[in-house]
């Protein structure tokens, strides 16, 4: 099946039939919508005319790209085509589809079409939901590493190019430099690091939404929280899927996944619920996300720490043996039960000093030797709220909590001066002092 290409209010747009409809999937991408024409194909054979647009300003699209604007105007206009073809009378039934910003583009089309009939579902795969929902994590650190690779790679350009963040350009200061001091030079720099997230906002747009929604993720990706909130906060029948995946969501089995829940949604049984995999056993179920917790006091101590020679961040899921034994970070054993553990921990660092960055990482210490990163996070004071933890801790197995004042690259440093940690050029070390620490745990 190949699919026919049209003009839409100056957007590419492809369209690949099936050949006994069922429905209709949209997909709108900045990734270059003729990369989607194999997956297109794909679930055309499997019943779904799809349709594959290029968002504004990329690829065969005219205007200008704006990054995180005017998806849902877009895609609204998308959707008034769509449903004025002759063809869409066969099977009257939308799915907004989306993986990472396609999934931004999926939402925001959700909000602007709530009142248009025919909308069956939306299907978001790690969702980045925003301008500032992927600049900061929900504790107002900065996502360096991220942003600034995501930005050489695809931002300010029509086409994205084939280029990565150098060390170099990493350790720049101040980091309000490094839009300019880039190759090519990243003119929206600036406003990246101005953005900010709109939690309460999405949330209550989200509870506006009645159709399904499917959401898939991982605890290893940078938006993991953002996926569970999203599938959270949903007004309409909500399911979650997430596993111990990246961002690139290799091995989850997402479109098989995705495949069923479209069938279930058009037989009117959507699914509902979480299934976390990963689990001995299976994929574990759950209605809710915990949100109850139990707290550990943990005692402080102290240690010096150089922004010039950071505590480093880590993958998710890597062996960080060597962590441990670092002069610059506190570790602290976390006394714990075998058996699954789910939740979101919060750590809270009593320092004294509200003024500072704080960082934590909870590791387990497995029967096979290896030293497991199993979550973290980052946060301009001294409350942390760490990534979504989904787990297993077997028998004999222990858990230590690490306390650092940076993890760099993922985030941008605390430079420990009185300048704003973006826009400063001094980074000097400094001793830091922890009386206590709590660790609240999800039960």
């Amino acid at each position: 099946m190949t699919g026919r290409e049209y003009m839409i209010g100056g957007l590419r747009t492809f369209v690949v039939k099936a050949r006994s409809p069922r429905a209709v999937l949209s997909i709108r991408t900045p990734y270059n919508s003729e990369a989607h024409l194999a997956e297109a194909a794909g679930w055309a054979a499997r019943g779904f005319t799809t349709v594959v647009q290029d968002v504004r300003g990329r690829y065969g699209s005219t205007g200008s790209f704006h990054p995180y604007h005017g998806e849902g105007a877009d895609g609204l206009a998308c959707i008034e085509w769509i449903t004025a073809q002759a063809w869409w009378s066969q099977a009257p039934f939308l799915f907004l589809y989306g993986t990472s910003y396609g999934a931004h583009c999926a939402t925001e089309t959700a909000l602007a079409a709530a009142e248009v009939e025919g909308i069956a579902g939306v299907s978001v795969v790690v969702p980045a939901l925003g301008m500032g929902e992927t600049a900061r994590n929900r504790d107002r650190a900065f996502y360096l590493q991220s942003r600034l690779g995501w930005w050489c790679e695809h931002g300010d350009a029509a086409h994205s190019r084939e280029s990565s963040a150098s060390a170099d350009l990493l350790e720049t200061l101040p980091v309000s430099d490094i839009g300019g001091s880039s190759s090519p030079p990243i003119p929206s720099w600036l406003s990246v690091l101005e953005a900010s997230r709109s939690d309460a906002e999405r949330r209550n747009h989200a509870a506006a939404l009645h159709c399904p929604l499917l959401a898939q993720g991982g605890t290893a990706d940078w938006f993991g929280q953002d996926t569970v909130d999203l599938w959270s906060s949903w007004g309409g029948p909500s399911a979650l899927a997430l596993g111990p995946w990246d961002h690139s969501m290799r091995g989850s089995g997402r479109a098989e996944r995705m495949s069923a829940w479209l069938g279930a949604a058009l037989d009117g049984r959507p699914w509902t619920g979480a299934q976390l995999y990963g689990h001995p056993g299976g994929p574990l179920r759950l209605e809710t996300w915990p949100t109850a917790r139990a707290t550990i006091e943990l005692p402080g101590g102290s240690f010096v720490a150089d922004p010039l020679q950071p505590f480093p961040s880590c993958t998710p899921g890597t062996d960080v043996r060597g962590l441990a034994t670092r002069s610059d970070c506190l570790a602290r054993p976390v006394p714990w039960r075998a058996g699954a553990v789910v939740g979101t921990p919060v750590v809270r660092v009593d320092s004294g000093d509200c003024d500072r960055h704080w960082g934590a990482i909870l590791v387990a210490h497995r029967r096979g030797g290896e030293v497991e990163q199993l979550t973290h996070g980052m946060s301009l004071d001294s409350v942390v709220h760490l990534a979504p933890l989904s787990t297993h801790i077997h028998e004999g197995e222990e858990l230590t909590l690490m306390i650092s004042a940076h993890a760099f690259p993922r985030y941008a440093r605390d430079l420990h001066t009185d300048d704003d940690h973006l826009y400063g050029t001094r980074a000097v070390p400094m001793q830091r002092t922890v009386r206590g620490i709590e660790l609240e745990m999800p039960v």
